[in-house]
């Protein structure tokens, strides 16, 4: 079955923040954020996913995908990218005046 991931935030899971959960359809997976899995933070092993924009930081494993990386992904591969100097410390989240889900990590805005 087809599905959209898009702008969403695994943190500190206990297996894999975002995967395929053996979904052979076409999933689109951008603009995702995910900090701290025990095992891999992006884990997919088939289907035809597109991923785009994603960001991986202090992940157990590394990132496996099957698909196509149409760019700006910076996967984890045994260290840190730079995007991830922004991430650290702990989660937290509001509401904002307008209704929006206001998260920020460390103090900091996440805009994804």
């Amino acid at each position: 079955m087809n599905h959209i991931v898009k702008r969403s935030i695994a943190f500190d899971n206990g297996k894999h923040g975002f995967g395929y959960n053996r979904n052979l359809g076409s999933l689109t997976v951008e603009n995702n954020l995910s900090i701290g899995s025990t095992e891999r933070n992006f884990n997919f092993d088939g289907g035809s996913s597109t991923f785009r924009n994603n960001t991986s930081c202090n992940s157990g494993s590394n990132d496996r995908i099957i698909g196509n990386d149409a760019g700006g992904n910076q996967w984890y591969a045994g260290s840190n990218g730079s995007r991830c100097a922004q991430y650290s410390g702990s989660l937290s989240w509001s509401f904002a005046s307008d209704g929006r889900l206001a998260v920020t990590i460390g103090g900091t805005a996440v805009n994804l």
